[in-house]
């Protein structure tokens, strides 16, 4: 959980997830990745309305790829993908080394994105003190 520290309020929400879905599995496939229970993971930011694009999810972001790396994953894919017209949410995402490689249509009609992060070509700042940190 992500907490305004003035306020204690709730402010957001950073979901890791080890397990993959069934759903998640077939979808990657049909774009041409195969998942792998054991390497790879999922990830899912839900912040606040009002704390949209103020950092906060920025900040917080190499916690979770250290989080990632110490449980040994080393892929992670975004959870339920990310809607394909949220432009501020792609930049996000890219901005922290995913790359989009696929799309996919939901059961709402909407289309949606797939996104994956490759920590293998990212450099670990947390072992390696001359990466410059963000």
């Amino acid at each position: 959980m992500l907490e305004d520290v003035q306020s204690s309020r709730i402010v957001g929400l950073l979901e890791l997830a080890l397990a993959l879905t069934p759903a998640d599995i077939a979808r990657y496939r049909e774009a041409g990745v195969l998942l792998d229970e054991l390497t790879d993971c999922r990830f899912g930011p839900t912040p606040a309305d009002d704390h949209q694009g103020r950092g906060v999810g920025t900040r917080a972001f190499p916690l979770v790829t250290q989080a990632v790396r110490r449980l040994g994953r080393s892929r992670v894919i975004l959870w339920g993908g990310v809607l394909a017209d949220n432009a501020r949410a792609i930049r996000y995402y890219e901005k922290n080394g995913f790359r989009p490689f696929g799309s996919f249509v939901g059961a709402d009609g909407s289309r949606s994105l797939e996104m994956m992060l490759d920590l293998r070509e990212v450099p670990d700042r947390e072992r390696d003190p001359a990466v410059p940190q963000a």
